[in-house]
C-alpha cells in the first residue's frame, strides 16, 4: 500500500479477560500500534422486500498492510478518533506477482459517539 492513501494510524487490539461477575471480556491488549492505514465509510441504498421502501447500509472498510497478522477476532483502535471497531471480515486479495497485498477489513463500531 502506499503512504499516500493513509488518512489515520490505527492499533490491532486482542486478548480476552474476565470480568468480576466471571464473564469473559475483551481485554483490548495492544500487539501492533502506529500501523499507517486508511479508514473509510461506504453505503450503498437497498430496497426492503416486504415495503420497498430504500435504506442506506452503512459499513466501513479498512486497508492495512499484509505484514501485521489480523485475525476476525481482532478489534481495531483508531488512534486520532479513539474508535474501536470490531472486525467482520478480512479479505486477503489474490495476487498475481506474488508479492504481499494489503488486507481489507470490513468494520463496525463498537465504542459510542461522544461528540
Amino acid at each position: 500500500m502506499s503512504a499516500e492513501i493513509y488518512n489515520c494510524t490505527i492499533s490491532i487490539l486482542r486478548g480476552t479477560g474476565v470480568n468480576a461477575l466471571g464473564d469473559i471480556v475483551d481485554a483490548r491488549i495492544p500487539v501492533y500500534t502506529g500501523i499507517g492505514a486508511y479508514l473509510g465509510e461506504r453505503s450503498k441504498t437497498v430496497f426492503a422486500p416486504a415495503t420497498q421502501t430504500p435504506r442506506t447500509v452503512r459499513s466501513i472498510v479498512c486497508v492495512v498492510p499484509s505484514w501485521p497478522d489480523v485475525f476476525s477476532s481482532d478489534q481495531i483502535l483508531d488512534e486520532t478518533s479513539q474508535y474501536i471497531y470490531a472486525i467482520e471480515d478480512v479479505t486477503h486479495p489474490p495476487t498475481l506477482m506474488g508479492a504481499p497485498v494489503d488486507e481489507i477489513l470490513t468494520l463496525r463500531r463498537v465504542t459510542a459517539n461522544t461528540t
